[in-house]
């Protein structure tokens, strides 16, 4: 048997006039394998977390991040093979009149992007810090000294149309050298480009180690994914990383690569995930018409093409988005998400469509994010 796990970013979400996005989309693939399996309702973020994409994938992939869980640049650091005491995301955003405008630099290129960590690092100075490129606007600032990391930072993409005035780093020195960094770079970022005015830095904390997914479920992973995050994630766990060219992040992007890497994958391991992110980056842009395009999108080059493609008695799916992020707020919330898992010795339910309403009635009903790889190899 082999399995596949499908993690659309950000694709659930709420009602507008009476439908979801989801349930607006042409997703006849998505349909099919509600149809002939079983589905439910997954909480992936524990209570007391932020609703963030880390937190919610390691809860799916069955890492307690109670136990676990240290901050996002960390785990970022982890794929990008980066090393430090204290690790920060570093995005690249457009602030006007004190109001954050833009949390991804208005889509910087990974080329202009580089060209303004390069700048950081050679115009602030300070012995014990240095800046790393990532991809687009997700980079990464370390700090090799002591500090207390019990400070308050928030997502960028959280507070987009508001002041920043209340989100700025609070709680400590290490807040404080923070602030300064973030002022220090606005006459950096401006000198090199217009997409971006200045640095956010938010999710920092200490390198983690996660526990081994081979050795507590007994197959070898393979991870595909658009972001340093979930690279990060896949590596912490053992998998091999795919790697894909023509990668935008965003609903444009190389489907086809992404979906032939699955294919190849599973020819070399038991275990494949593919995350996407391009729904997730439309939904915090608030454009409801594009994420339905979007729902679309992958519905066809994704489910549609690897459907046709697999021998679908032995290959076991499960699809779900790891958190919802609603059009309406264009950020994440902490609510479940609808999952399908279809194959193996998994009984069909009455579910006939995938939707966040339809998954409730469910064989599964509401389920902790936690026992998922229960349910998919051990099912």
């Amino acid at each position: 048997m082999k399995y596949i796990l499908l993690i659309p970013d950000g694709m659930a979400d709420w009602e507008i006039k009476g439908k979801t996005p989801l349930e607006m989309a042409d997703t006849p693939n998505m349909d099919y394998l509600a149809n002939k399996g079983s589905c439910g309702i997954a909480k992936t973020v524990p209570d007391g977390f932020e609703p963030g994409s880390d937190v919610a994938n390691l809860t799916i992939l069955g890492v307690d991040v109670r136990k676990y869980y240290t901050g996002r640049g960390p785990i970022e650091a982890l794929a990008m093979g980066v090393n430090g005491k204290i690790i920060f995301r570093c995005n690249l955003v457009y602030v006007k009149d004190g109001i954050l405008v833009d949390y991804s630099g208005n889509r910087i290129s990974d080329e202009e992007a580089r060209k303004v960590i390069n700048a950081l690092n050679k115009e602030i100075k300070i012995n014990f810090i240095k800046f790393y490129p990532g991809r687009s606007y997700r980079n990464l600032l370390v700090i090799n000294a002591d500090f207390d990391t019990k400070i308050k930072t928030t997502p960028p993409h959280d507070i987009q149309g508001e002041k920043i005035e209340s989100y700025l780093p609070k709680n400590g020195e290490l807040a404080e050298l923070l602030l300064s960094l973030m002022e220090k770079s606005k006459k950096v970022v401006e000198g090199v480009t217009d997409k971006a005015n200045m640095i956010w830095l938010w999710g920092g904390g200490k390198l983690v180690k996660f526990p081994n997914f081979r050795d507590k479920w007994g197959v070898n992973g393979f991870m595909i994914s658009e972001v340093d995050l979930l690279e990060g994630i896949g590596k912490g766990l053992g998998f091999e990383i795919g790697k894909v060219d023509g990668l935008t992040g965003y609903i444009d992007t190389n489907y086809r690569g992404l979906a032939k890497a699955v294919l190849k994958g599973l020819k070399t391991h038991d275990f494949v995930v593919l995350h996407t992110e391009g729904i997730d980056e439309v939904s915090h842009e608030g454009d409801l018409d594009k994420k339905i395009e979007g729902i679309s999108i992958y519905d066809e080059k994704i489910v549609g093409y690897l459907l046709d493609r697999i021998d679908v008695e032995e290959t076991k799916i499960m699809l779900l988005p790891d958190h919802p992020t609603p059009v309406k707020v264009r950020t994440h919330v902490a609510e479940p998400v609808p999952f399908l898992l279809r194959g193996g010795s998994v009984k069909k339910d009455d579910v006939k469509i995938y939707s966040e309403k339809s998954c409730r009635r469910g064989r599964f009903g509401v389920v902790d994010g936690l026992k998922l790889m229960d349910f998919m190899f051990r099912l």
